[in-house]
């Protein structure tokens, strides 16, 4: 399960599906390179005693050995450039779409396609983002669905705002979900994959069939109503045999697939049939005494941007939907829900909580610190993992594990560990970069970037000074701090007059013990 929050925070004119603009490659084999390239971790799935990490930086994975932590990233050319904002894992199959920002006078997201392997990430296969053809009139396609031709699809042309949000597969196709282009699907285990987009319901129906589709009217259109349709704007995914539940910006969607063809019927629900707030935008289920009980992670798009909001569940797939209110009570945005048994962890903006005993009233909040007193800048978890006394959780600032069942935390990140193979000239880095001034980090006000380098001591009297694109003078830095024996400094986007910079690069000098090493800082304000 993905969010939209998180695909933004990755990546930082409609138009649809079915081929043109199509690229498929080959697989070609991966290396892998010690430590994860992003602190920033969004999903953690398990499989095969491995757990597999979906980052701001692509797909990395981990292994544990007598309480450490040894991660690794795949490389490969052929897996999407960018971070990834949805992977699926099922047995050794792993796919993953991935996004990137673009500046035009401001930046956006853009989806730069998906690939897929079979073999555990040794060997990746590529499809590129689904663009359809510019119509030779009007704006639809006009594209087969079952046994009806001429469906109208409006066409999507553009790559900005088409992300992959979210991932799940079902027999030979992987379906995928997209905000700008829908819900779409191709099936892998043929020589040249093509996309196909998936019609649901338009924002007034309650159902749509196969092969009953009244062509006069039906009109697939992710746009705002009145000219299209907030069911047609798809965040989330989730299959649960042959039942594929998808969450738009108008409720959620039960489909029950036709293993012999492929079609798919629907049902849509929406806040008439007891949803609380209408965005969809994670959607999970949880086995509880041999029952599975679904849960809709429903955010309110009112203000256009993530509020405090309720969590939905149903006992009997979408007759009736249940509501928690407790995170809306205490201002939480939740990312996340991850089960053990009947108990339920969710990763949110103030933290980890997990139910008492399977009570859904009943919330304790896991108090997360560094053992060896690393800085914090937020409490938001994004992801979480349980077994036994072992829990992990995502943060957009590293990894924390605890071995104690949550007693004790270590925390986690890329640069905690000296790598023999960096010299002088590459031991100074920033994170995260880009540095969105107003997002990330954010403490009294102010974002913060960390400055890192490596082969510090409380004896090497190191200096950062910044510099702006023009070589003036931004700030002076002198107060690093030491994590073992990797060093840091903490700059908040402010220059020596305390005024927030503007957007640009930045050149980060750093003096260590006589010797000058540089890196770039990209500063973006919203």
């Amino acid at each position: 399960m993905k969010n939209f929050l998180n695909i933004l925070l990755i990546s930082f004119s409609f138009a649809n599906n079915l081929v043109v603009n199509f690229n498929y490659d080959q697989s070609y084999s991966s290396s892998f390179e010690n430590d994860i390239r992003s602190n920033s971790i969004y999903e953690i799935v398990e499989l095969n005693d491995t757990l597999w990490l979906r980052t701001g930086a692509g797909i990395s994975f981990m292994k544990l050995d007598n309480q450490s932590m040894k991660f690794e990233t795949i490389i490969n050319s052929n897996l999407p450039e960018g971070g990834s904002p949805a992977f699926v894992i099922n047995d050794s199959s792993l796919f993953v779409s991935g996004s990137k920002s673009i500046y035009d006078g401001r930046y956006r997201p853009k989806g730069t396609g998906l690939s897929w392997s079979f073999d555990n990430g040794i060997n990746w296969n590529f499809i590129n983002q689904p663009l359809d053809e510019n119509p030779s009139s009007g704006v639809y396609t006009y594209e087969t669905w079952g046994n009806q031709d001429s469906v109208a699809f409006k066409a999507i042309t553009t790559e900005i705002y088409n992300i992959s949000y979210d991932l799940d597969i079902h027999g030979n196709y992987l379906y995928a979900t997209s905000f700008a282009g829908g819900l779409r699907r191709f099936n892998y285990n043929v020589e040249n994959p093509e996309w196909e987009l998936v019609p649901l319901p338009m924002d007034d129906q309650f159902a749509l069939n196969c092969n009953e589709i009244d062509l006069s009217i039906f009109e697939y259109d992710p746009v705002n109503p009145p000219e299209g349709n907030d069911n047609h704007k798809a965040f989330s995914v989730h299959i649960i045999e042959n039942i594929i539940w998808v969450g738009t910006g108008d409720g959620i969607n039960k489909g029950i697939i036709d293993v012999n063809n492929n079609c798919i019927d629907w049902i849509h629900y929406n806040e008439d049939d007891g949803l609380s707030d209408r965005w969809v935008v994670g959607i999970k289920d949880q086995m509880i005494n041999n029952q599975k009980r679904l849960w809709a992670i429903t955010w309110d798009p009112s203000l256009n941007s993530a509020i405090p909001h309720t969590l939905n569940y149903t006992d009997d797939e979408g007759e009736s939907w249940n509501t928690i209110n407790f995170f809306k009570d205490i201002g939480a945005i939740v990312y996340d829900l991850n089960f053990d048994n009947e108990n339920i962890f969710a990763s949110t903006s103030l933290g980890l909580y997990k139910t008492y005993n399977g009570n859904l009233n009943l919330w304790d909040k896991y108090d997360i610190i560094d053992s060896n007193g690393q800085i914090i800048f937020s409490d938001a978890i994004y992801s979480s993992f349980k077994n036994e006394a072992l829990i992990i959780a995502g943060s957009i600032d590293g990894i924390f594990a605890s071995f104690d069942d949550g007693l004790t935390w270590q925390l986690y990140r890329s640069w905690n560990q000296s790598n023999p193979y960096y010299n002088d000239d590459n031991i100074l880095s920033a994170y995260p970069n880009p540095f969105y001034v107003d997002e990330i980090n954010q403490f009294n006000n102010d974002g913060h970037i960390r400055i890192t380098y490596l082969n510090g001591n409380v004896n090497d009297n190191a200096k950062i000074d910044i510099f702006d694109f023009s070589m003036n003078h931004i700030i002076h830095l002198n107060d690093a701090t030491l994590v073992n024996n990797q060093g840091q400094f903490i700059w908040n986007g402010r220059n020596k007059f305390n005024n927030q910079v503007t957007n640009g690069v930045y050149f980060c000098r750093l003096n260590l013990f006589g010797k000058i090493h540089w890196t770039k800082i990209m500063v973006i304000n919203s």
